[in-house]
């Protein structure tokens, strides 16, 4: 198994090459769409013959390394594909466009020997040097580079390494909108997101009162909202991976892996109801949490597993009687009377399903975590 990160280094980028790249690449777009064809449904028809051909006649007036040619022609096939994929689920609204002015790098075009990155410009010609050593923040314990990327003012680079994931000890989480809940290492412990959800609030009232200028002024309402909707991912991304950097090196001292409910396409099946409703899911980053945490996790050799969440804070962790709300976040079984937050009950449950006990199999959960702290702690 392979894990992987990435890291943003800064650099002076040559503009001439990341200008050029972007043109060919918007030249490779309109030649590659031009080969989709649409009757019901659409279709990439892109050959090997056609792809020699787009690239003898990209390479006959270029004069950078020849490689940077085979990495438009596969990104923009990727990025075509991708379309053909959604307009036939009927989810794409237009023609795909070449906005980011950045250049992905083959490990076909860069070596790196004692720390220091060399990549190609020019073939034999020109190179951009960056010494890895510089940064700390960069792991050593890295196998390998994979492909990079060159924008105007950074560089990002992809490390890899081999690992397997392997542990009999795993902690449960349940995501809620203001908090984190989880069970590590016999413990109930929860970590505060009211800091992220004030962030996603702030800039939610920012772009009400944008939003009331574009009848008015449309550029600047444009310009502002898309400053404002970057500032507010950026600070929402800082919090989330100091939250889960900081969580996923409290597993690896204890030696514990994850158990996180799976909740793929969450949102699109669950933003259909009131306004009211769906802004608040809209601040819900529940998956952007897991997808750190699991990376993170996978690069210290801790393994991550998914359950199925269904019914999860609202099952008797005991008796699997059936819970209903008690008092503010209490609930309360119907069948043995047990009084837990819900919170708690969720990762109870969670912990024994991604075990792999069936329900009832508390007291085995205790025994096996070696928990410090009986179930009679959480009873009210």
């Amino acid at each position: 198994m392979e894990a992987v990160k990435s890291y943003r280094i800064p650099v002076e980028a040559p503009e001439d090459l990341i200008e050029e790249y972007c043109e060919v690449k918007r030249r490779t777009l309109d030649s590659i769409l031009s080969h989709v064809k649409i009757s019901k449904k659409a279709h990439l028809e892109f050959s090997k013959d056609d792809r020699r051909k787009l690239r003898d006649e990209l390479l006959k007036d270029w004069k950078y390394s020849k490689h940077y040619i085979d990495s438009v022609i596969n990104s923009v096939i990727g990025l075509v594909k991708g379309w053909v994929m959604l307009y036939n689920r009927k989810k794409a609204e237009c023609k795909p466009e070449i906005t980011k002015r950045s250049v992905y790098i083959k490990n076909t075009l860069f070596s790196l020997r004692d720390g220091i990155l060399k990549i190609s410009i020019e073939s034999n010609k020109r190179y951009l040097e960056v010494d890895l050593r510089k940064y700390e923040w960069i792991p050593k314990d890295f196998d390998r580079l994979g492909g990079l990327i060159l924008t105007e003012k950074e560089l990002i680079v992809t490390l890899k390494k081999n690992v397997e994931p392997k542990t009999d000890r795993f902690a449960s989480f349940d995501v809620n909108l203001t908090n984190v809940t989880a069970l590590i290492d016999g413990e109930v412990r929860r970590y505060d997101l009211k800091p992220l959800y004030h962030i996603h609030r702030a800039y939610e009232l920012k772009r009400r009162r944008i939003q009331k200028l574009s009848k008015f002024k449309p550029k600047t309402s444009k310009r502002l909202l898309k400053k404002y909707s970057s500032r507010e991912k950026n600070r929402a991304k800082d919090f989330l991976h100091k939250l889960t950097t900081y969580i996923a090196r409290g597993l690896h001292h204890v030696g514990s892996g994850a158990v996180l409910e799976d909740l793929r396409n969450i949102k699109s099946r669950i933003l259909n109801g009131s306004k009211e409703s769906n802004r608040k899911l809209s601040k819900w980053d529940t998956r952007t949490f897991q997808f750190m945490l699991k990376y993170k996790l996978k690069w210290l050799n801790l393994p991550v597993k998914y359950v199925n969440p269904t019914n999860s804070s609202k099952t008797c962790p005991l008796c699997s009687g059936s819970m209903a709300s008690y008092e503010g976040r209490l609930m309360k079984c119907e069948r043995c009377n047990l009084n837990l937050d819900r919170d708690v009950v969720a990762v109870l449950n969670l912990q024994m399903r991604g075990a792999g006990f069936p329900q009832r199999a508390l007291n085995e959960i205790i025994k096996r975590e070696r928990l410090r702290t009986s179930i009679k702690d959480y009873v009210t």
